[in-house]
């Protein structure tokens, strides 16, 4: 569900493109020719619309579309608004200092719609056949009522917790054996961290918020920690994860050597021989990258994965 890998489309004489292109990648995200999540077209809407009329064939699999004008004063999501694109629109324009044009009937509404519910709360929609008719009661009744004993959920306008599956719109983590309820699974949302012994405390939890404000995931979300094990007396991460409600898993050296990394860490290949501890953690778990190794704050290296 998550968008990460983006194609920029642009004249070459694009600068804002350009810079476009490497203040993305150092929030994580790919910057692709192949197989884009997402793919951003720095023209007028008419010339967008030409451009991707015949490749559009499928709404669950066609990439997020965003349309920004050549000055870059306008971002507008075109295609898959609710999938993704709203959000990674916003992150666009809050790069560029642009307007963001948001138009679905929930923006409209200062609503989330119910992907975007799920994308926050790092949830995987099972009966998405379900969507337009719960849609369809958040537009008209501004409310829905949101069942959850699997996680906890950020509070968004609109979207009611309520105690009792019975009376839910969305169930989140089992189906409460009624078929006429959304039903939603919890993603294990995972980031792996690199640091040095004298960052401070500070640094690394804000490097953690910073990360999954990155992809709009709420930081009540964040399941685990991983650090090498060389890191199993260091205090400070264990108070960062217990504030979080994460779970810190301790990655052994040996596990993370023969992985590759985007960008490789001279200070592992020097003291550790291998390529890096962010990005080879994930793999150790299983999960899917969805932001590649980038530093934060104070020399703080993070990547996000789910699975």
């Amino acid at each position: 569900m998550y968008v990460s890998k983006v194609k920029i489309i642009a004249n070459k004489q694009n600068n804002i493109a350009k810079e476009l292109s490497k203040d993305l990648e150092e929030l994580g995200y790919f910057i692709v020719d192949k197989n884009p999540d997402a793919i951003i077209y720095f023209y007028p809407i008419g010339i967008t619309i030409r451009k991707i009329a015949k490749n559009l064939k499928n709404k669950e699999k066609d990439p997020v579309i965003i349309s920004i004008t050549d000055d870059g004063g306008y971002v507008i999501p075109l295609i898959k608004e609710h999938w993704g694109g709203s959000f990674l629109g916003g992150i666009i324009a809050d790069l560029l200092g642009s307007q963001l044009v948001l138009t679905s009937r929930t923006a409209q509404l200062g609503l989330y719609s119910v992907e975007e519910f799920a994308w926050v709360n790092g949830l995987d929609i099972v009966n998405k056949n379900r969507l337009l008719e719960i849609e369809k009661k958040l537009i008209e009744e501004r409310k829905l009522n949101v069942f959850s004993e699997a996680v906890k959920l950020c509070k968004l306008e609109g979207y009611n917790v309520i105690d009792d599956c019975k009376d839910a719109d969305i169930v989140v983590g089992l189906d409460c054996k009624d078929s006429g309820k959304l039903v939603m699974r919890p993603y294990s949302i995972a980031m792996a961290i690199g640091y040095t012994s004298s960052a401070p405390k500070e640094s690394i939890y804000y490097s953690i918020k910073s990360t999954l404000k990155s992809i709009y995931i709420s930081e009540t979300r964040l399941d685990f920690i991983l650090v090498p094990e060389i890191k199993k007396e260091d205090q400070k991460i264990k108070e960062i994860a217990k504030s979080l409600g994460s779970t810190i898993i301790y990655v052994p050296i040996e596990e993370l050597r023969n992985k590759t990394q985007s960008t490789p860490s001279q200070v592992a290949r020097k003291y550790f021989n291998i390529e890096g501890v962010c990005e080879p953690s994930l793999e150790f778990l299983g999960s899917k990258i969805i932001l590649k190794r980038t530093k934060r704050a104070y020399g703080v290296v993070t990547c996000l994965g789910i699975k």
